[in-house]
Parts: structure tokens; sequence; C-alpha cells
């Protein structure tokens, strides 16, 4: 069987319903991350996916897990895949991004966010679109987020020891950061928090906005290819079928 699901990965032969799998293992941050992944009730991403499996006809078995953690599991093949990941080449040896090469196709992608500044209220702290200024501290960034190579690259001072978005609100509210990147829509939710509320503020414009995947691991592309193709391109049709742009409008 095994030689099979190799041959149609190399042909790109379709895989007949009794050749799928009957489940997928995927793994996602345990933290939340607003509007994607949400504490108490399926975030976006999860609505998205549930769409994708019932097309499928594959059941999709979701665990909350520490990010790193999550990449590494489906590094060893505990986890078939793990969402949503934005494009590091460092990332590459880890799992397999849609398409399979040494780039995403970018159509295939699961949403569009990105990260942005938020500063103390009061603070001068900027962003031009190319070198934050009027930086008095690290910038707060959460654990193993793509966000951290970027703004080292810039050469920032980076704190990266938190996992949540509040927390590294809480960071800098409390005067222990010059600024903090987050993910936009996540950020821009918990600023609106009776906590933050007053205290911090959006920096404009965003430090960056990019795709983000459902990534599978080496071993299922190995042994079906032709069903990862088409988990991606349903990933894809499902992001643009009226179903899920009705439940992207009304999430709240």
């Amino acid at each position: 069987m095994r030689m099979l699901f190799l041959l149609a990965a190399m042909l790109g032969v379709g895989v007949s319903a009794a050749d799928k799998p009957a489940m997928l293992k995927l793994c996602v941050d345990s933290t939340e991350v607003y509007p994607w992944v949400v504490d108490g009730r399926d975030g976006l991403n999860i609505v998205q996916l549930k769409m994708v499996s019932q097309k499928l006809g594959t059941k999709f078995e979701f665990h909350r897990i520490p990010w790193a953690r999550c990449l590494d599991e489906m590094r060893q093949g505990n986890m078939d895949g793990a969402f949503a990941a934005s494009f590091k080449p460092d990332r590459l040896a880890l799992g397999v991004y849609p398409g399979g090469g040494d780039k995403p196709d970018e159509s295939k992608h699961m949403m569009m966010d990105g990260y942005t500044l938020f500063r103390a209220k009061g603070s001068t702290v900027s962003f031009d679109g190319k070198t934050i200024s009027n930086l008095n501290g690290a910038v707060g960034a959460q654990q193993g987020y793509s966000v951290v190579d970027q703004l080292k690259g810039m050469g920032v001072r980076v704190d990266d020891g938190t996992r949540s978005a509040d927390d590294t609100l809480r960071k800098l509210a409390a005067g222990r950061l010059g600024a903090a990147a987050l993910q936009t829509l996540e950020g821009e939710n918990s600023i609106r928090l009776p906590e933050f509320a007053g205290k911090v503020e959006k920096v404009s414009p965003p430090l960056v906005e990019k795709p983000y995947y459902l990534m599978l691991s080496k071993q299922l592309v190995a042994q079906n290819g032709a069903f990862a193709k088409e988990v991606w391109q349903t990933v894809a049709t499902v992001r643009e079928s009226p179903e899920y742009k009705k439940a992207v409008a009304s999430f709240k």
C-alpha cells in the first residue's frame, strides 16, 4: 500500500475515497489568537477546516498545544499538520507548505493577517514602514512567532518571554517594554478589553501583512501526495466560498 501511495504522489494521481486517510490529526497553538483560534468556541480557522473536512470526507482531529511543540510534533509525524503558519524558510525542515516547494503556493493560503506595533498611550514610538523610531526598551513578542526574526533583522532588541498577546500587553502597560508586536487582529481585539482600554494604542502602518497556511507533515505528503494536494486545494475553495465568507462576516 505504501508503494501505491508513493506512486500516486509522484504521478499526481487523485486518490479514491477508499485510499483517503480516515482522520487527520492537526495541531494549533494553545494560545488564543482572535479571531482565528478562540477559547470556548470555534474560531475562524476551526470553522474553515471543519468545512474542509466535510468536503473531503475525512475527519479532522484538532489539538491545541504550544506552537513550538505543535511544529515539532508535525516534524516527527505525530501530527499530520499544523496551522496557521506563516512562511519561514527554516520551517521547511519541519513540514510542507502548499505546493511542496521551497516557497508556498500563496493561492492556497488559509487567511491573511500580519503584525502591528502597539505602544503605551502617550508614547512616541513610531514605524514609517521601514524603521521603528523613539523606542525606549525592548519590543515584546510571543515566543516562537515569526515576527521575532523580523524584529531582530531590524536591529531591535526583542523580549519574547510571553506566550499570549494579553501577557505581552500587560508587560507593555506595566512599563517593562518599549512596544509590543502582535498579530494585528488579535492585538486590535485585546486593546479593546477594559484592562487595556485607554492604556495601549495601535501604531500604523502594520509591520507586515502576509498569508498563513495549513502545513502538512512530510510523512503524510510522502505517503499520500495526491491527497495532500486535495487538502490544500479544498482549503482555498472553502476560503472563497459564500458559506465561509458569511461565517467571517458574522463572526464577533
